[in-house]
This record gives C-alpha cells, structure tokens and sequence, in this order.
C-alpha cells in the first residue's frame, strides 16, 4: 500500500481543497518565502496518523482554526487517496467477521482514507458503516508507510536523556537512540540491566562506532571543515540515564562538548541525520517513507546546501518520498530537483488563506524569460544567483529540451548547467544578461525557420566575438527542421513510453518528464535504450559544445555520456 496524494481542508490557515501529489514524483519541494504557509503544509500531512499524535507535544493538533477567518468552523480534514488491492484491504482488517462483511466489496486499486482531526476519527471511501470506517480506517493507516517529520526548531538533540523503566512506548530521542542500539542488535534496555561493567562499556563503543560511522561520515560529505577530529561520546550514569558528548582531537588531545555548544549547522545536521538514519518507525526496508523535512539546511553554508540537495535527493532515490520546504535557491539545484514538480506557496489576495500552485501554473510578475522565473520570484532572488562563475551555462529552448541532454550525462555533477528557456526568441533575450554579467554561456536553437531566425538575428545583433558562442542543433540529413525532438530516432519513444510503462503514444514533453522524475539507474536505461543514431546525434552535439570552449582535446562532455 502506497499513498499516492494529500489533500488538505480547512487545516489553521488552509481552506482548501490543496492537493499535494506524490504519486510518480518522489521529491517534493514547496518554495516560498517567510511566513507563507509551507510549514503549515508539512503538519497538515503529518496529522494524518495517529502515531504522530504524541510527537511533538501534539502541536500539530493543537489551535487548528484559521485565526484570519474565525468564521469559518468547518473541521480540518486530512484525506489520503491510497493504491492498494483488495486482498491488502481486506488483510488490513483484523476483526474476521468484518473482513467476511467486506469481502463481496467490488475490487479496486485505490481508496481514499479522510482523517477529521477534530475526531481524531477515520472514514474510508469504500465503506458505508460509519462505525466500521473508524476501525477499518485506523487499521489501515496502521499499514501504511510512516510518515516522519523533521523540524529541528521543535525537537533539538539532547545532551542528557532519561531511560524509563520499561520500553512499551518509545518515541523522540529515546526511539532514535534505541534504533542506533538496534543496529548492533542490542538495546538501551538490556544494557542499563548489565551487572558487568567491561561488558556495558563493550556495547557503548559499539553504539558509539555505529553512528559516527553513520553521522560524521555524512557530515564530511556537506561540511566543509575538517571532519575527521569529531566523535560521539555516549554513556551511561546512574543506570538511568544516557550521556551524549562531543569530541574533538586536537592533536593527541581529546576535547569534550555538550552538543547545543557545537555550530548551529552541526546541531541542525546531528539533528536530520539521527532522525533519518535512526528514526524509531523506520522498519529498515520500507522504501516508501514519508519524510517532512521544514526549512532543511537552514544553518549551513551555501555551497554545503547545495551538496545536501545532493542528498535530499539520494534519499528520495533510496529511502523513500521527500517533501520538504525551503526558501533557499541553494536546495533547488536543477542538476537534482525536476522543476517541473516544484510547488510554490503564497497568501491569496486577502492574505488569510494558504494556496499552492505548481510552478507550470504560476504567473510571473514581469515578462517570462526562461523556464525557472516563476522559483525565482517566489523566492525572491535573482536567476544569476544560481549560477557561479566557473559553470558553463547552456541555453535551450525549453524545460523537455533541458531534459532531453540531462538523459545522455553520467552524472548530474557537472560543470555545465542547462537553462530552459522559453522558446527561440528568449534565448535572444537572455544572451544580453548573460554578456553583461560576464557569464560563460553557449545558446542552442532548434534548427527550424524560428531557430535558423534567432540564431542569425544574435549573430547580426551580438557580433563576431559572441558568434562562436551561438548553435543551432545539428542537420546532418538535411532535415527541413531539426528540434530537439527530432534529435531521436522516432522508434526510441515508443521503446521509452514501453520501458516507462507509459502509452506507445507518449509525447515528447511527457517521456522526458517521466524519465528525470525517475531514479538515476532508470536515467541510464532510458540512455542505453535508444539508437546508435540517437547517440550519434547527440554526440556530435555535444563535440560542437565543447569545440567551443575549447577544454581539452577530448570532449568533457564525450566523457560523461551514457551508452
């Protein structure tokens, strides 16, 4: 069972109906500045089940009307729409006379679960008993994926925790370090229960090995300090309660901190790695977790957000669907995030309700320029302020025909980045920005009767020292038109829409969109699954950029490709 969508209904600030969808994409982010709402989204979904409801303190029960518009009462509701068969269903239900009550139900593949969180009751779409949709409900949600909150303003790690007497009801840092304990098949439990000291200090170093193994081996991949001289410390003190330190080396010389006194970033990184690494519903293979992460990063540096981009979307491949909140540029690296899935988050005109809009459906304030204006605005930050100066920015026409060359990279880590734009004659319109910012950039036209316009219009417009700077897609078969699309063979789609398991008649702009959407290894499938010409074409695509820079004798770009 997977859930596929949420969608949220007079929750605090949200009137609704706002519909979040996760069915194909894994990564989720919802942009926006200060104050928009995007919090406000992520406790919405996370009051969908009941096994939060102590997290927290329960805070995101508490206070649900919408103070800007008291007049409206209507109970918050957190709906669910769920794939699931009825044989699932219906093992779901542990009561037997119920399961033999709902076996004649006509069989399904999706249902829809509604939470109404002033209840705190079920009710399932298939089901007409209002009593039995309580516990059926329940039951189900029981089955489904966890979904995890991260909020490292809430909850921060603590130096000192106290262990009860019995494990019948872990939960916040007690669950996350029993989880650590777990991984070595031990438990905080057994060891407070040890009467050898040399044999309770054994399984502390073996925790400790476990999560700096863990911790600063992540840590390292973001920081850019000197990682190597920091360790967690754990122990135990009166049989009841666990210590934790920080150490740090300084020479042959062991240095011992509490954990609020170490950086912000560290305290804010301790903190989302633990709780992802360790968290105490994670089972260890379930692939479909629903992890929240508010405002993730917000203490690190620039260039160690970008790397945690990097890895927001590793987990997404790996352990899990992400949706997080951020108002930062840096967490929304093209090279990982498909914008196409981006979400934005803004006041309405009356400032007293949250909506939410895909980035495809948001209009922008001035003259659309490229593809990604509509992030740039709802963050409030210059497009320049996503590119350095050493990346080598390649202008094409659109958002498909960014995806369409990210296909054929090895790797998202490159030198290059790929600007969508509007269409031929906003690419004209950037190259004057990108001259005047002293931006390292090559613009590629379809090789069409608008392309073949533009691309001679900026070399009249731009002169001779910008001219070499300018392409249009190759023609070598001496097509009346070449765009990006006809850079595949036509047979490659219908192999790609099968591999995808999508219809034989999939557009152009819908396979591209499914393909960045998916894992990296599908992305090379998808890159060995077309022709020999296709490859060819590209290929030689690529050697025309590179001609142009003029890096080595061999093409950077030849070495990253795919097939």
């Amino acid at each position: 069972m997977k859930y596929n969508k949420f969608i949220i209904r007079n929750y605090r600030a949200i009137e609704g109906p706002m519909e979040i969808n996760i069915k194909k994409n894994k990564l989720v982010p919802l942009i926006g500045t200060n104050e928009s709402g995007k919090t406000t989204i992520l406790q919405a979904i996370f009051a969908f089940d009941y096994a939060n409801d102590k997290e927290y303190e329960g805070r995101h029960l508490k206070e649900l009307r919408n103070f800007y518009n008291p007049q409206n009462k209507e109970p918050a509701i957190i709906e669910a729409e769920i794939s699931v068969k009825k044989s699932d269903f219906l093992n779901c239900i542990s009561d037997e006379n119920l399961r033999m009550k709902y076996s004649e139900i006509q069989s399904f593949s999706e249902i829809t679960i509604s939470r109404n969180l002033d209840t705190k009751e079920y009710s399932v779409s298939v089901i007409d008993d209002s009593e039995d949709r309580k516990v059926i409900g329940k039951e189900i949600v029981s089955r489904l994926p966890y979904i995890i909150y991260n909020d490292d303003f809430i909850e921060r790690p603590k130096n000192e925790i106290e262990i009860p007497s019995d494990s019948t009801d872990l939960y916040g840092w007690l669950g996350i370090y029993e989880r650590a304990f777990n991984k070595i098949e031990s438990s905080i439990f057994d060891i407070i229960k040890e009467p050898e000291e040399n044999i309770k200090l054994g399984i502390l170093s073996d925790v400790e090995s476990e999560i700096n193994k863990t911790l600063i081996k992540e840590w390292g991949k973001i920081s850019l300090d000197d990682t190597g001289c920091l360790s967690i410390k754990l122990q135990i003190e009166n049989n009841r309660t666990l210590k934790i330190q920080i150490v740090e080396k300084k020479g042959d010389k062991d240095r011992f901190f509490k954990i609020e006194e170490r950086s912000k970033g560290f305290l804010w990184f301790f903190n989302f790695v633990m709780k992802i690494k360790y968290n105490p519903k994670s089972t260890g293979s379930n692939n479909d977790i629903i992890y929240l992460l508010d405002e993730p990063g917000s203490y690190l540096h620039s260039v160690a957000q970008e790397r945690l981009c990097q890895m927001i979307k590793n987990i997404s491949n790996k352990d899990g669907k992400v949706i997080y909140c951020t108002h930062t540029h840096h967490l929304l690296d093209p090279k990982y995030i498909p914008t196409k899935y981006i979400y934005i988050v803004q006041k309405d005109k009356s400032k007293k309700n949250i909506e939410l809009s895909k980035i495809t459906n948001v209009k922008t304030d001035i003259k659309k320029m490229n593809e990604l204006q509509p992030v740039y605005e709802a963050l409030g930050v210059s497009d320049w302020d996503f590119f350095t100066q050493k990346q080598k920015i390649i202008l094409v026409e659109g958002i498909h025909d960014k995806y369409a060359l990210e296909i054929f990279l090895k790797s998202k880590v490159s030198s290059y980045i790929i600007m969508p734009c509007v269409n031929a004659e906003s690419i004209y319109n950037n190259i004057p920005r990108l001259i005047a910012y002293n931006k390292n950039y090559i613009a590629i036209w379809d090789n069409d009767e608008e392309g073949i316009e533009y691309y001679k219009k900026s070399i009249k417009a731009f002169g001779k020292l910008e001219e070499r700077k300018l392409l249009l897609l190759p023609n070598n078969d001496r097509k009346r038109k070449v765009r990006m699309e006809e850079m595949f063979d036509k047979d490659d789609f219908k192999k790609l829409a099968r591999y995808l398991e999508m219809p034989d008649n999939s557009s152009y702009s819908n396979i591209m969109t499914s393909i960045m959407c998916c894992d990296d290894s599908v992305i090379e499938e998808c890159a060995n699954l077309v022709s020999q010409k296709t490859k060819n074409n590209f290929s030689e695509l690529f050697k025309n950029i590179d001609e142009v820079y003029k890096e080595s004798k061999k093409s950077n770009f030849e070495k990253e490709l795919i097939g």
